[in-house]
């Protein structure tokens, strides 16, 4: 075989919340690390989306950080990259179990030759996950976890370098301020997206204006873009269709969906006995359906910006030398200008795509 499936951690409990430490040691080039997890739900009113039951992946070699993202931020990525979301269980139902899967990505695509995760170029290379289960569906009791590569076999590669996602930045946004972001110029940047979810909030009352400058505005590639323009018109923004499973109270509930901008939703009870099914339009990943109580229904849903992120391309993707080259940038600078009425407590970040070369 060219390509092997191997699990790097078979599918194990994670009923207390911590962060797991899984060695990366497999001598071949990594072309993918997947995660996934499992919650039983406990109750049926919605805790988050179940992405949240993972908060951070990282994967270091010693103090190098070669990947860092957090659970929705790794699936939003994963969304852009593949033009698909990751497989994912959206189920709010008691006892029934709701499911996330996470893609780390070395290159563009899976099986991408010129570029992967080459262990044999560090030295002590682990992934650390942090998890709680009851973060996400509805209160999972219960959960699991599995980790899986997909690595080259038989067929020898020799990748020139691999791509490295990281959440760069984070702040607690307010009203209409200008934050200023000093942004990475020692790698090649493939994409950077900017990012804000807040329930009911869509990403671009979140956030307003979107600027890039070079040199102290020697260059400035985005100035003041309206990042709901943004969102209409950059490359990589596609559409996206979300389905989630629901049981009545009666009375509007809110449920968490991946889509976070401009979403429709139809709704179809699962029972026989199901009457009603109204589904408003929700915005920044929530959104309030209404069903008979003690039914249970499925919802088809889709909309834009995957968990309130937008994606900023550069370049032809596919196409290495047509990327963000800053060998020749001494100062890039970010400055994205928040929204006029921002949810209560929320924050925004920043997520970079890198060419790291060997």
């Amino acid at each position: 075989m060219n390509t092997r499936f191997t699990e790097i951690l078979a599918s194990e409990s994670i009923n207390t919340a911590a962060t797991k430490v899984i060695d990366v040691d497999l001598a071949d080039p990594i072309s993918r690390i997947s995660i996934r997890v499992k919650g039983t739900n406990n109750g049926s009113t919605p805790t988050a989306h179940p992405a949240k039951m993972v908060s951070s992946i990282e994967l270091k070699d010693g103090s190098d950080v070669l990947y860092s993202m957090s659970g929705i931020e790794a699936q939003a990525v994963n969304f852009f990259d593949q033009g698909k979301l990751p497989f994912n269980i959206l189920e709010y139902e008691n006892n029934v179990q709701c499911c996330a899967t996470y893609h780390l990505d070395f290159g563009r695509h899976l099986w991408d030759e010129q570029m992967a995760l080459d262990p044999n170029r560090f030295q002590n290379t682990k992934l650390f996950i942090t998890h709680n289960k009851a973060s996400g569906g509805s209160s999972p009791d219960a959960g699991t976890m599995m980790v899986a590569a997909h690595a080259f076999d038989e067929k020898k590669v020799s990748p020139s370098g691999f791509l490295s996602n990281k959440e760069h930045y984070t702040y607690s946004l307010t009203d209409s301020a200008v934050e200023t972001i000093d942004m990475p110029v020692d790698h090649t940047m493939r994409h950077m997206s900017i990012m804000s979810l807040s329930a009911g909030n869509s990403p671009s009352s979140q956030m307003s204006r979107f600027t890039l400058s070079e040199d102290g505005d020697k260059h400035v590639p985005f100035n003041n873009e309206s990042v709901s323009e943004l969102l209409k018109v950059a490359p990589n923004n596609n559409i996206m269709t979300d389905g989630f499973g629901t049981f009545g109270t009666g009375s509007a509930v809110n449920y968490y969906v991946t889509p976070t901008y401009e979403c429709y939703g139809a709704g179809i009870g699962r029972s026989h006995s199901q009457t009603t099914a109204i589904v408003a339009q929700g915005s920044g990943g929530r959104v309030a359906v209404t069903n008979d109580a003690s039914e249970a229904m499925g919802v088809h849903y889709s909309g834009y910006a995957p968990h309130g992120a937008v994606n900023i391309p550069f370049g032809k993707q596919n196409d290495p030398t047509d990327w963000y080259d800053l060998s020749r940038v001494g100062k890039l600078t970010a400055k994205i200008t928040a929204g006029s009425s921002v949810g209560s407590s929320s924050t925004a970040e920043v997520l970079t795509q890198q060419y790291r070369r060997y």
